[in-house]
């Protein structure tokens, strides 16, 4: 057990550098650590998940503090970044967190009924997924007041238009176009904004905060049930679910949105490792290499990865409440605009680095779409048709 705790604490180290490097996806690092072939397999695995759990909560700290955003992400820059400019960048920080250990904590204790529910909800959901999304589609726009859903239909089809073209092309794999549509979708656009708008980073506020009880369990519960939609159906992504959870959290605020997105963005890992176990689908790239390695998935294998999971968020949670403070300390002492300059010069190199002359055009296509939702004075999630789009299009042509 011990060697299991040491591969678990070297999969905790690599989630935190890919999570606090933009562009630097765990899927990338997975597929390497398969090829360790001297390792024993539930090594490897052991590695793997623990990475893959700590990067979802340490991948926060670009999103909200650098506006560096990966697909699972990138609703929380907004929100975010509007707390940061408040103050409020470790209260925003906190409340991810909190989503992320507590949808954890219930997905274990609700162990068992998991493993029944999810392949009833495979099997009688599955054909109607294009539905589905177009209804969430439908209520996104509806939304929007008067001709400003004209303005959204805008936004929403041209960005689908942009991940039909992008998503079907072979010039990248699926994983690496991800990086330049999302980062320019938003996180360029909005860093260009700040600067247009001469925002400094404001002092803040070093203390976390006290929230409610209602609203970490509602917001959590929020973000399981549409990180459960996630594991199970294939092709739905945290995208997809965090706009799913926009929608059901309308009626209340930012701070249980990014509870909630916080929990989705954790909890997928291990609902596509009951998904491997119930349904015998890997729903993510974890998952895919633990299928790889371990092809007799069983419910030992999915016990003790469970377990792995459980350690790896006590620990990474931990970390990162150590962790934030002193870097916020560093950021308040750096000019902001130079900060947001620099960010977006690191942006551009490492699109270039990670997908050549191609995710560049691509960059520069999705920061101008990335632009016109606060031009228009429409929500910027409406850029989600990038991936609803292509999505619906996909499952409407299987139901055929």
């Amino acid at each position: 057990m011990i060697d299991l705790l040491l591969f678990t604490l070297l999969g905790i180290g690599l989630g935190m550098i890919t999570g606090l490097i933009p562009g630097l996806h765990v899927n990338t690092v997975s597929f390497t650590l398969i090829g360790a072939a001297f390792l024993n397999p539930y090594y490897i695995i052991t590695i793997i998940i623990a990475m893959a759990i700590t990067h979802t909560i340490f991948d926060y700290i670009p999103s909200i503090f650098l506006g560096a955003p990966e697909p699972s992400t990138a609703l929380s820059v907004l929100p975010g970044h509007m707390m940061l400019l408040e103050g409020r960048g470790l209260h925003a920080l906190f409340l991810t967190v909190v989503g992320g250990a507590m949808s954890i904590g219930i997905t274990v204790l609700l162990f068992i009924p998991f493993l029944f529910l999810i392949p009833v909800i495979y099997q009688n959901i599955y054909t109607y997924l294009h539905w589905i999304l177009i209804i969430i589609s439908f209520v996104m726009l509806y939304t929007e007041r008067g001709w400003k859903k004209m303005y959204g239909v805008f936004v929403f089809l041209l960005s689908g238009m942009l991940g039909v073209i992008t998503l079907n092309s072979y010039m990248l794999p699926s994983h690496l176009v991800m990086f330049p549509l999302f980062t320019g979708l938003f996180g360029i656009s909005t860093m260009l904004i700040s600067l247009n708008m001469k925002t400094g980073l404001p002092k803040q506020k070093m203390y976390f905060p006290k929230i409610s009880r209602r609203l970490a369990f509602v917001g959590t519960v929020k973000g399981l049930f549409s990180g459960m939609l996630l594991g199970v159906l294939p092709g739905v992504g945290a995208a997809q679910a965090t706009v799913l959870t926009q929608q059901l959290t309308r009626r209340y605020d930012i701070h249980e949105f990014l509870v909630s997105i916080g929990a989705i963005n954790t909890v997928v890992a291990l609902f596509s490792l009951i998904s491997l176990y119930t349904i015998n689908k890997a729903r993510s790239g974890a998952a895919v290499a633990v299928d790889s390695l371990i092809p007799s998935f069983g419910i030992t294998e999915l016990q003790l990865l469970l377990a792995v999971a459980l350690i790896s968020t006590g620990i990474s949670t931990i970390l990162i409440l150590k962790l934030a403070r002193p870097i916020i300390s560093v950021l308040q002492r750096i000019n902001y605009t130079k900060l947001t300059i620099m960010i977006l010069v690191f942006l551009v190199v490492m699109t270039i680095i990670f997908t050549g002359p191609y995710g560049l055009l691509i960059l520069a296509v999705s920061t101008s779409i990335g632009l016109l939702p606060p031009l228009f004075g429409v929500k910027r999630s409406l850029s989600m048709g990038v991936l609803m789009v292509p999505l619906i299009i996909f499952y409407a042509s299987l139901a055929v």
